[in-house]
């Protein structure tokens, strides 16, 4: 068969000739095979955006950059409510007996209320202590963890902090039923402390004349 077709140029005629046939074919399959349409990728879908979560919720407040700034000396813890009558000064709860029966017998009543860990505290509770030596002053030190049992005193001066000196004036100096008196906060001297019984020991004018040096 070799020999055939490489002799013979008729066999080689017919042989050429198939195979342009052959390759007509395949060149025809592959053309109308190229008609058909690709297929399309699928094409993700975007998630959707939850603008409930990106945006703050209603009514929420806004935060505060601002912090605060903490009041001086050692905060006083809220004492019990006051006790007793309206316009009446009877020992009970938030009242101590004591602290009456100075006041009735026509004492100036002083309510140191300290926080024993502190330093300041503690040196104003001994200058404090020396106003004991005067006559008409009942002297009373209170540690800031006893303070509800003083609530009808601290509550009536808005007391806030420690150190806290409370000098109630006495009861022939008071004009009407309840008590007054004042609240001074922080470390004094010596010379300060007994002027603030001075003050709450005071007979004479609320209206005098000021004159400087």
């Amino acid at each position: 068969m070799r020999k055939a077709i490489n002799e013979n140029p008729v066999v080689q005629a017919a042989l050429i000739g198939v195979l342009v046939i052959v390759g007509g074919l395949m060149l025809l399959m592959r053309m109308g095979g190229s008609d058909e349409p690709a297929a399309e990728a699928p094409v993700a879908a975007a998630p959707a955006t939850d603008s409930a979560a990106a945006a703050p919720a209603a009514g929420a407040p806004a935060t505060d950059p601002t912090a605060a700034a903490p009041a001086t000396g050692t905060p006083a813890p809220a004492g019990a409510a006051p006790a007793g009558a309206p316009g009446t000064f009877k020992a009970g709860p938030g009242l101590p007996e004591e602290i009456v029966a100075a006041y009735d017998a026509g004492d100036a009543v002083v309510v140191l209320v300290v926080n024993e860990r502190g330093i300041d505290d503690r040196r104003l509770k001994t200058m404090v202590q020396t106003l004991k030596s005067n006559p008409g002053a009942a002297v009373f030190v209170v540690d800031v963890r006893d303070v509800a049992d003083y609530s009808r005193i601290t509550e009536g001066v808005d007391l806030d902090r420690t150190p806290a000196l409370v000098v109630v004036r006495p009861k022939a100096l008071t004009e009407g039923s309840m008590p007054s008196a004042v609240v001074s906060y922080g470390f004094r001297g010596e010379a300060s402390v007994q002027q603030a019984l001075e003050d709450a020991l005071y007979k004479g004018p609320e209206d005098l004349p000021y004159y400087p040096k």
